[in-house]
């Protein structure tokens, strides 16, 4: 049987601290935003990616509230598994847009499953080895109230 997750030991750069905080909209907050990394060795299709959530001090976000931000465009989810033409590469950041009204400042206990598969290790037809790029950390949301185009 094949190696159903591999986890590496990158876990503290999963998470980034610097690209968390609320998104505003004519000056009212509508969401956050979470800087995320991949915790693996090399980059991946955004199409591998296979599970993607995120609790917030212990409250699972419904995915429908989620934009996926990589390359310069913003992705539904639902659309990850169609997108073979995008890359996010080890040392890019990819950003998750939540918009569930924005979080108070302060600090957040933040954990954040994402599951892929890996293209390089297929073990049989449609069996892959899933790496889990999984991560956990207490941030600070950053006081940021610029404006950001929905």
């Amino acid at each position: 049987m094949p190696t159903v997750f591999i986890k590496l030991a990158f876990n503290d750069k999963v998470l980034c601290e610097k690209s968390f905080h609320n998104i505003y909209l004519n000056g009212v907050p509508v969401g956050f935003n979470l800087g995320i990394n991949l915790n693996y060795y090399r980059g991946l299709h955004v199409s591998c990616i296979e599970k993607i959530e995120v609790k917030v001090d212990g409250e699972i976000l419904p995915e429908q509230l989620y934009l996926f931000f990589i390359n310069g465009k913003k992705f539904s989810i639902n659309q990850l598994k169609d997108l073979y033409a995008e890359f996010w590469g080890i040392k890019q950041t990819a950003n998750l847009e939540i918009y569930n009204n924005g979080l108070p400042e302060g600090e957040h206990e933040i954990e954040l499953t994402l599951h892929f598969r890996s293209p390089y290790m297929k073990f049989a037809p449609r069996i892959y080895g899933t790496i889990d790029s999984s991560s956990w950390k207490k941030m600070t949301l950053i006081s940021n109230k610029e404006e950001v185009q929905i």
